[in-house]
Order: C-alpha cells, then sequence, then structure tokens
C-alpha cells in the first residue's frame, strides 16, 4: 500500500515538471499583462452654470428667427401658453423649422432645451450650436428613442443637396430618452472640436462609450432648437432654451 501511494507521488510529480516543460515562462503575472486591459473614458456631467435663458413666454419673433429648410410655413402652426411653446406639424410632405437666434454668439457652449410630445411621433426635436450662414451643428431625439448628431451645411442646400450630415453614420437608439409622452432634456455641447450630446443630463453611449465627435467645420456662432417630421403631423412643446457654460 505505502509503495503505491508513493507511485501516485512519484506520477503526479511528473506530470507537473513536464507541463512546466511544455509552456515555459508562463505566469499569471503575464496572462494578465495591463497591456492587454483597454481604458474607457468616463462619461461627462453637465455644468449648471446657467449664462442664458429663454422661457419663450415673449414674442418668439423678437429674438428668434425662423429657418425653414423644408415643407412650407404654413404647415407650421405655434402658439405660446402655459409657459410652454406649442409647435404644431400638419402632415403632407416633409417639414423641418429651426428658429435661430437673432443675437447670440458663441464659441464654446452648451445649448440645452426641455421638450414634451403632447402626441407621440416619430418628429424631431433639436437643439442647434455655432449656427451661421456657413451651416450649424444638430442634435435630434424623437419620442421613440432615436438620436441623430447632424451637421448642416448651408452650401449643399444652396446646391439643392442634401445638407445635411450625420457625424454618428446612421439613427441610433438611446435608453436615455424618455419615450411617449415624457419630457425629455436634451443638450449639445461644442467646445474646441468635439461636440458631446446629453439626453436628460447624461451623456449619450455608442458601442459602450461615451460619444464624443471631432468636427471643425464650424467654430462659433449663435443657437437655436428646432423641430422635423418626414409627412406625418406632429404636436409639441418646448419648455425653454438656455445655454451652460462647457
Amino acid at each position: 500500500m505505502k509503495t503505491k501511494f508513493l507511485t501516485i507521488i512519484s506520477l503526479v510529480t511528473l506530470l507537473a515538471v513536464s507541463a512546466c516543460n511544455i509552456f515555459p515562462g508562463t505566469s499569471k503575472a503575464v496572462d494578465m499583462s495591463l497591456e492587454t486591459i483597454k481604458t474607457i473614458s468616463t462619461p461627462e456631467s453637465l455644468t449648471q452654470s446657467v449664462n442664458f435663458s429663454d422661457d419663450l413666454s415673449n414674442d418668439i419673433s423678437k429674438d428668434w428667427g425662423l429657418k425653414i429648410i423644408s415643407g412650407i410655413e404654413n404647415q407650421l402652426i405655434w402658439s405660446q401658453e402655459d409657459g410652454q411653446f406649442r409647435l404644431e406639424l400638419q402632415p403632407g410632405n416633409d417639414t423641418n423649422f429651426a428658429f435661430i437666434s437673432k443675437n447670440k454668439n458663441f464659441k464654446d457652449v452648451v445649448v440645452q432645451t426641455e421638450a414634451r410630445y403632447l402626441e407621440s411621433s416619430d418628429a424631431y426635436v433639436s437643439v442647434i450650436c455655432r449656427a451661421s450662414n456657413k451651416g450649424w451643428y444638430e442634435f435630434r431625439i424623437n419620442s421613440r428613442g432615436y438620436y441623430q448628431v447632424l451637421k448642416f451645411d448651408q452650401y449643399l442646400k444652396n446646391q439643392g443637396k442634401n445638407a445635411y450630415t450625420n457625424l454618428v453614420g446612421e439613427q441610433l437608439r438611446s435608453p436615455l430618452v424618455k419615450t411617449g409622452k415624457d419630457i425629455n432634456s436634451l443638450a449639445l455641447s461644442c467646445s474646441g472640436k468635439e461636440l458631446k450630446a446629453f439626453i436628460n443630463n447624461e451623456q449619450v453611449f455608442k458601442d459602450r462609450r461615451p460619444l464624443v465627435i471631432t468636427d471643425n467645420s464650424f467654430s462659433e456662432g449663435t443657437i437655436g432648437f428646432g423641430v422635423a417630421a418626414y409627412g406625418k403631423s406632429a404636436d409639441l412643446s418646448f419648455n425653454y432654451i438656455e445655454t451652460l457654460k462647457p
């Protein structure tokens, strides 16, 4: 019995030595090399440092200019009541309207608004930064939970071409959007060459990382907000438009 036990011990020892010879130089320390670990950037939080705010209760035509990108003006019905700026879009063809501030100019800015859908639809609400006669950057969401980050090029518009470039490549869905008739806040940060989008005060993610877009087409301009629909009716409202320091 004792001899058999010693034989088993010897066999285990031999197998261990053989394993070391087959896999020379391997160790847990090497397997856990830091070079294989990828860092993930931390999402940012929105600052609360407001430097401009408009509750949209005054005459909208005083401080804001209407830009018709598609559709006709008669398809847009707007009213101001109960502290809300209400917009109704009539169906028939694509509509895209933007309200651009007449007297603001920023290089680095966060523009934010709060919007509510009075009926759920595919129509988009948006915020705009660095708007000029050359174009602007635009961040959109809709009540189905989708978002877009776009660049509008006035030169392409003047040529009769599609003026929009989707800077994230496609229409994407975000769990940050409150779908249906819930109120959503959306914000676009334009700082240096970087664009960052926020929904309900949280930075939007793409491919499991905080979304950061690099583009240097526009360096400064005014702000705005807008609404766009694709041949269908829409009924929604904005509570305010404001800018924050990035």
